[in-house]
């Protein structure tokens, strides 16, 4: 399930619930980075380390704290073949 942004922090919260309850071995993160998008992969033993990290590293808009040049643009979540519907 690929969820596109412009949405607010909480579509990536339900992003990490909804792999968790269908037992999805990764979550993917589409970052732009100062025009550059980067695709990060996310574990499941990571999941609930990496929501925190996203909680206090982005507002609600998904925009970085600390640099507004860096921005959460699409997560979703899967198996590794699915990678390839963000890329």
């Amino acid at each position: 399930m690929v969820i596109k942004l412009g949405l607010a922090k909480e579509a990536l919260f339900q992003t990490f619930d909804k792999a968790r309850e269908t037992e999805s071995p990764f979550v993917f993160v589409k970052v732009n980075a100062e025009g550059t998008d980067e695709v990060i992969v996310i574990p499941a033993k990571s999941f609930d380390a990496k929501e925190q990290f996203y909680d206090k590293a982005y507002n609600n808009e998904l925009v970085h704290v600390m640099n507004s040049k860096v921005c959460i643009r699409l997560v979703s979540y899967g198996v590794a073949s699915d990678l390839y519907t963000i890329i």
